[in-house]
């Protein structure tokens, strides 16, 4: 059953822990309490991202001592400000325990302050959906957090009491956060995989797990995946072979799709460096776009096409300008598209603008794939005692 709120990543959890011991239950609570007091409101915030000055100017007495024990013991990887996930955790699991008031480590809690993996570890992971969040990583390959969304939606509604979407995404990213912090998962940019030794990992469940045919459906979602990347490989070449004028309308179409309005390819003879014009509401505001179109895929985009576009925005009675390219960016052309006080200019790269099409549904037709599984629940004991009951 997922049931920790603000799940924390275990190496901090088990900071705390190593902190807690022997230390009295009330003071720890009368920290937490003093701390949230001095919250602050989100028309006034308040900064907890210093602890060694906000501890002494906070905190008095026991409750300032103890949160610097939390802090240097921890050696600055546990900030007293954001315990209450790891408290939570360890209260649902008792890792924790009184005795004559102070905490004292559970041997559950002993076991999970080991080295991983262990039982403890493994037994949070299968009720907090840790491990079905690996299975879901297996069979996918790679996703972003969006890729998982629908799903850990559907297993929330049947294993939680979460229900709401921001509780959702929020206990999600928490917890793809928790895997890649232990090497079971990998992050690369905004994109999630299975690490290697999530892998092996993953395969301690495999005669435990719930999942129903899981073996088949991960076989048909690779291939699935596998041909997806293969039409993914194509529409790329396409779009390298292709016109470029009717790249430029390639443009146009997926503007079109985004939501913009008056888009217009501008004549090739006198451009002024600008492929592509378009409208889009904002609030209340309609803003102009400009786009330039690089379809070179050998050399970077460097910071003069940059410049030269952000030169050309007033000709066009603009506010901001893209550059689309089938190649990437020159560092030095990311880091100075938002350079304060200039114009603003959106960076679309190939991959980038492989998702927008695909997305969208730009030069790819969409096929629905449909498949069922059993669902165990339907014929657990449970549904055949009601049946019983009913006859009675």
């Amino acid at each position: 059953m997922v049931k920790t709120p603000l799940f924390p990543e275990y190496h901090k959890v088990k900071l705390l822990l190593q902190a807690l011991e022997g230390i009295e239950a009330s003071l720890f609570q009368a920290m937490l309490n003093s701390i949230w007091a001095a919250t602050g409101t989100p028309q006034k915030r308040v900064s907890w991202t210093e602890p060694d000055q906000w501890i002494p100017q906070r905190l008095k007495g026991k409750e300032a001592l103890l949160a610097q024990r939390i802090w240097a013991e921890s050696r600055g990887k546990v900030n007293p400000r954001h315990v209450r996930g790891c408290k939570f955790l360890i209260d649902n699991y008792e890792l924790l325990s009184l005795h004559k008031g102070e905490y004292a480590i559970t041997p559950a809690g002993r076991v999970f302050m080991g080295e991983e993996p262990n039982e403890a570890s493994a037994h949070i992971d299968v009720e907090e959906g840790l491990v079905f969040l690996l299975y879901r990583l297996s069979i996918h390959g790679r996703g972003k957090r969006s890729t998982f969304h629908e799903e850990w939606k559907e297993y929330l509604l049947k294993n939680s009491n979460y229900r709401t979407r921001k509780t959702i995404n929020t206990s999600l990213s928490q917890r793809l956060r928790n895997l890649v912090s232990r090497g079971l998962a990998n992050r690369e940019g905004n994109q999630y995989s299975l690490s290697e030794k999530g892998q092996h990992y993953l395969q301690n469940f495999d005669q435990n797990s719930s999942f129903s045919s899981l073996n088949e459906e991960e076989d048909l979602s690779h291939q699935i995946d596998s041909f997806n990347q293969q039409q993914r490989d194509a529409l790329y070449k396409r779009l390298q072979e292709m016109d470029p004028i009717r790249f430029e309308h390639t443009i146009k179409d997926l503007l079109l799709a985004l939501g913009y309005e008056d888009v217009v390819v501008t004549s090739p003879t006198n451009d002024k460096g600008v492929d592509v014009t378009g409208t889009i509401q904002k609030g209340i505001s309609s803003i102009k776009e400009v786009i330039q179109v690089k379809r070179n895929t050998t050399a970077a985009v460097s910071r003069r096409v940059m410049d030269g576009l952000r030169g050309s925005l007033y000709r066009f009675d603009a506010f901001q300008g893209t550059i689309i390219t089938l190649s990437d960016f020159t560092k030095g052309t990311v880091q100075s598209a938002l350079d304060r006080g200039a114009a603003p200019i959106t960076l679309i790269n190939g991959q980038k603008l492989l998702d927008l099409l695909i997305e969208n549904g730009i030069g790819i037709n969409r096929h629905k794939a449909e498949f069922f599984t059993v669902d165990p629940d339907y014929f657990t004991t449970e549904e055949v005692d009601d049946i019983e009951d009913e006859r009675e």
